[in-house]
C-alpha cells in the first residue's frame, strides 16, 4: 500500500471513489471537482496503482481573536468497502498531519473514529425547541453572500470560526433552504434551523417569526446569540460541531462545508 499525494491523472479515480462511497449526485460531483480540486492537497492510498482510499485536505482559513490563520479542512474521506477496517484512513490522516504545520479540521461523519485519531470537538451549538410564535409581517431579505459572511464573522468574533469563501457560501445556500433578515440568517433542513445566527435582539425576533411561519421545530445557535436569550437557555441541548487536531482551536466554530 502506497500513501502519497494525488496528481491530475487521478481525476477520474478520485471522482469514481467519491461517487461510489457517498452515492453522490453527478451535479454535485461536477461542481466540486471543477471548483475545489487541488491535487497537491489530496492524499491517496494506492494498491497496484489503483486508488482505494482518499481524502481532500482543502486549504482553509479560520478567524480567531480578530486574526485569520491557515488550516486544512478535510472532506471526501472515503475508502472502498473491501479495504475498510485495515487502518488505511488512519494512515491518510496521519500523513495529512505530518504534511502541514497548521491545524487540521473536519466535520465528522463518525466522531469516535476521529477521536481515536487525535481529533477533538472544538465547539457546540445549542439546540432549542421552537413552538408557535406570534405572526409577523417581516419579509425575508435577499441572500447576499457578503452579508452572510459579515454576520457569520461578527457572530463568532469572541471565539472564532472556520471562514467561508464565496464558493463555500454558494455550496451551503444551494444545499440548504436559506432565509435572512437584517443582521441574521438561518440554514434550514428537515424542519430544523441547523445554523441560525443573529447580531441583535430585533434580528432574532424577526428571524424567529420567519422560522415559525415555516413550521421549523428546532433552532441551533450559539449560547451568546440573541436567539438563545429569547428561546430560554434551560431548554437547550448541546450539539457537537467540527473537530481539530490543535488545542489552540478550542472554541472555534467548525461546521460542515465545502
Amino acid at each position: 500500500m502506497i500513501i502519497e499525494r494525488a496528481t491530475k491523472d487521478d481525476h477520474q479515480m478520485l471522482k469514481d471513489l467519491w461517487k461510489v462511497v457517498f452515492d453522490e449526485e453527478e451535479a454535485f460531483l461536477e461542481r466540486f471537482f471543477s471548483t475545489r480540486i487541488r491535487y497537491e492537497h489530496i492524499f491517496v492510498a494506492r494498491e497496484e496503482g489503483a486508488i482505494v482510499s482518499a481524502l481532500h485536505a482543502l486549504p482553509s482559513t479560520y478567524l480567531q481573536q480578530g486574526t485569520e490563520h491557515d488550516c486544512s479542512f478535510i472532506v471526501g474521506a472515503a475508502t472502498y468497502a473491501p479495504w475498510r477496517r485495515k487502518g488505511i484512513m488512519g494512515s491518510l490522516l496521519q500523513a495529512v498531519r505530518e504534511a502541514y504545520s497548521h491545524p487540521i479540521t473536519l466535520f465528522p461523519a463518525v466522531r469516535p473514529f476521529y477521536e481515536a485519531n487525535g481529533y477533538f470537538t472544538t465547539s457546540s451549538l445549542l439546540q432549542f425547541p421552537l413552538g408557535a410564535r406570534e405572526e409577523t409581517s417581516v419579509e425575508a431579505f435577499p441572500i447576499v453572500f457578503s452579508e452572510l459572511d459579515r454576520i457569520h464573522r461578527k457572530a463568532h468574533e469572541q471565539d472564532g470560526a472556520l471562514l467561508r469563501d464565496e464558493e463555500g457560501w454558494k455550496f451551503l445556500t444551494d444545499g440548504y433552504e436559506t432565509i435572512a433578515v437584517q443582521d441574521g440568517y438561518a440554514f434550514l433542513s428537515e424542519g430544523k434551523a441547523v445554523e441560525a445566527f443573529t447580531l441583535t435582539k430585533e434580528a432574532a425576533v424577526q428571524l424567529l417569526g420567519l422560522l415559525s411561519e415555516r413550521q421549523v421545530t428546532a433552532v441551533q445557535t450559539l449560547s451568546t446569540d440573541p436567539l438563545a436569550e429569547l428561546l430560554g437557555q434551560e431548554k437547550a441541548m448541546p450539539i457537537p460541531m467540527g473537530m481539530s487536531t490543535d488545542q489552540s482551536m478550542r472554541g472555534v466554530y467548525i461546521a460542515e462545508q465545502y
